[in-house]
């Protein structure tokens, strides 16, 4: 129900484009989060002899390969051990696995008033996976109130489902409003009407178990999880839950991801109220979502423990609504983040159709921007998704990553391998100094080039915005970094100083008297790391700090270093080619292929992944480590390899 407050007794359906008055606050009726046992227990005597009421039970049976969820009335008084005895009759080759009484879910989420900032580049990155997939392919099951699968933004998108509340129809029957708005979190069509969802390709299964009310039962959940798996769902979402856990319900779980579907559930709403474990969420099997806001903090309400596996945006997010076919709902909740990730998880399996639900959780889990404590934290779990990131083709270890690279050279020299193409150079023109770094513009379609001075020319779609020559004294250039929407970028000198160009933000310069030797930004571009050659990260803006790397030392300088997935950690490179990391194993390192005492490493980047990395040396060699692909390379005699590009 949408509520105007004031007016409790009026409902409100609200329709983007008309004019709400900003004194108007839009709020979804609070729904309860606490599951409610039978309150009839057979285990306890009844002061008043009163005949207690039958209890409602559900036995999940094996038949064959297949799980099936029995539901089935037993007396009030008859102890749950006793139960089984009122089971249907079991034919052969049915093995019952459990009896349990059938537990009360309750949907997850409360509306406010917001905008789709979700989508925002600066908040997750769905619109630059967009470039890769849409999601197209992919079925993701609701599990919830139902969908109304006639509302403008979902028309097209809704397949027939089912209706496990009242026994017949196709989940189209949303009486409630919640699974119209989770689905529309999800695939909202790109046709010009109301909002777009997150992966507008997917195709959505409705399977209605939650009433009018936003109450149902375990018994429905875990028959419907098992519905959608065998009707084809890659994705299962679960915005819902309860305090109860229903071994049922885990059982079903365990069904999908062994046959090929990832469940993922959300966390729960009772952060500010006593914090209690909500299942599904909370068992180990579904990938568990908790809830930030646009600051990119925990929302107060979202439930934090170490049961939470990553967040999405889940406050104040405007989304479908069942009321009518061009009705909206502004609305917060663990529900409304949970249907975030799931998109990231169907953009995942539709680059990856053949990937286990264990691969794609992985993913979501590996490229997740670390916020927080550094590492996986009970407040954000391993992190904010990062559907860009998390969409990529899954590669096995042992070289199988990367199209290729570009090698700089300090004479203005850039040559490609692999299947990435030099688009120019300065070899050969008289521009004053060596050139020191090279930054790639996030398209991959263009790059930058500085000298020591400080002078920048741009190849591609890199467009110069200012030259650091004249403004740094008798300081060089050492690293250089594009901004997050590549028009603009920092320049770094030897001593920490920084300078801003274009949209770049300069967010301060190194403590004097530290030598840096790279720069690394923060996934959002609102932050970043300058490395000091002690091997210290110094963080600045939305950067966080890191303890200083593993075994770097002054005498053995850091040079180079890179971001490792999520941007929890990081390696980096020594003079002398060992390899330093924190948050993360190291791949190898230099000593595997080389001994020479003239050979350092000068630059360390990463593959997409994040799960491997190049090591450039002085000389122009390229080493590969973990997934990263071997490309080659020929060192030019005479001139220094400075900087490597990878796209």
């Amino acid at each position: 129900m949408v509520r105007e407050f004031g007016t409790p007794n009026t409902q409100k359906c609200l329709r983007i484009g008309h004019r709400v008055p900003r004194r108007v606050a839009i709020a979804l009726t609070a729904l309860g989060l606490l599951a409610t046992a039978n309150p009839w227990s057979p285990d306890r005597a009844q002061a008043d002899g009163a005949t207690p009421p039958p209890q409602r039970l559900v036995a999940v049976q094996r038949v064959g390969t297949r799980l099936e969820i029995v539901k089935f009335e037993a007396p009030g008084d008859v102890a749950l051990d006793d139960a089984s005895a009122f089971l249907p009759t079991v034919g052969n080759g049915v093995e019952t696995l459990l009896v349990e009484r059938d537990v009360k879910m309750r949907s997850v989420g409360e509306p406010l008033e917001g905008h789709q900032w979700a989508l925002t580049p600066a908040s997750t990155s769905f619109r630059k996976a967009w470039n890769t997939t849409q999601g197209a392919g992919i079925k993701v099951a609701v599990i919830d109130s139902g969908v109304r699968k006639t509302h403008e933004d979902l028309a097209g998108a809704v397949l027939p489902g089912i209706d496990l509340v009242t026994g017949s129809g196709d989940g189209s029957n949303d009486q409630n409003g919640h699974g119209s708005h989770v689905a529309g979190i999800i695939a909202s069509q790109v046709n010009g009407r109301g909002i777009v969802g997150a992966a507008p390709g997917v195709k959505i299964l409705p399977v209605r178990v939650l009433d009018g009310s936003g109450s149902g039962y375990s018994s429905d959940v875990a028959a419907g999880i098992i519905w959608a798996t065998d009707n084809g769902a890659k994705v299962i979402n679960l915005s819902l839950g309860g305090n109860i856990p229903s071994q049922a319900t885990q059982e079903a779980i365990q069904y999908a991801h062994a046959n090929g579907a990832l469940v993922l559930a959300a966390a729960g709403n009772a952060g500010q109220s006593g914090n209690a474990p909500l299942y599904p969420a909370a068992f180990a099997e579904p990938v568990a979502v908790g809830a930030i806001n646009a600051a990119k903090q925990r929302a107060p309400f979202s439930n934090w423990g170490s049961y939470v596996d990553v967040v999405a945006p889940g406050d104040g997010i405007v989304s479908a609504w069942s009321s009518g076919d061009a009705s909206y709902a502004w609305a917060s909740g663990t529900s409304m983040a949970t249907p975030y990730a799931a998109a990231a998880a169907a953009l995942t399996f539709a680059v990856n159709p053949n990937a286990t639900p264990a691969q794609v959780r992985k993913r979501l889990e590996r490229t997740a921007d670390d916020l927080g404590t550094p590492g996986r934290d009970d407040q954000f779990g391993h992190g904010l998704i990062d559907p860009a990131n998390a969409a990529k083709v899954i590669t096995p270890r042992g070289g199988a990553e990367g199209p290729g690279y570009l090698i700089v050279t300090s004479d203005g020299g850039v040559k490609g391998y692999g299947n990435v193409r030099s688009l120019g150079g300065v070899a050969g023109f008289p521009v004053g100094s060596p050139v020191a770094a090279a930054a790639m513009t996030p398209s991959g379609n263009g790059y930058w080039l500085v000298t020591k001075s400080g002078l920048v020319f741009g190849f591609g779609d890199a467009h110069v915005d200012g030259h650091a020559r004249g403004k740094i004294g008798n300081e060089s250039v050492v690293a250089m970094a594009s901004s997050n929407s590549g028009r603009g970028y920092l320049l770094v000198t030897g001593r920490g100083r920084v300078l801003a160009f274009g949209d770049a933000v300069d967010l301060g310069d190194a403590p004097r008297g530290t030598p840096v030797r790279d720069i690394a930004t923060t996934h959002g571009g609102r932050g970043y790391w300058l490395l000091a050659s002690d091997g210290r990260a110094l963080p600045f803006g939305a950067a966080r700090y890191h303890v200083t790397m593993r075994g770097v030392s002054v005498g053995n300088g850091a040079t180079s270093f890179a971001l490792t997935s999520g941007g929890r950690g990081f390696w980096a490179v020594r003079r002398n080619g060992e390899i330093a990391a924190y948050g993360a194993e190291p791949f190898g390192n230099l000593a595997t292929y080389s001994s020479s005492s003239s050979r350092y490493g000068t630059r360390l980047r990463t593959v997409d992944s994040r799960e491997g990395y190049y090591v450039l040396t002085n000389d122009g060699l390229v080493y590969p480590f973990g997934t990263a692909r071997n490309h080659g390379s020929s060192p030019r005699s005479g001139v220094t390899a400075v900087d490597l590009l990878v796209p």
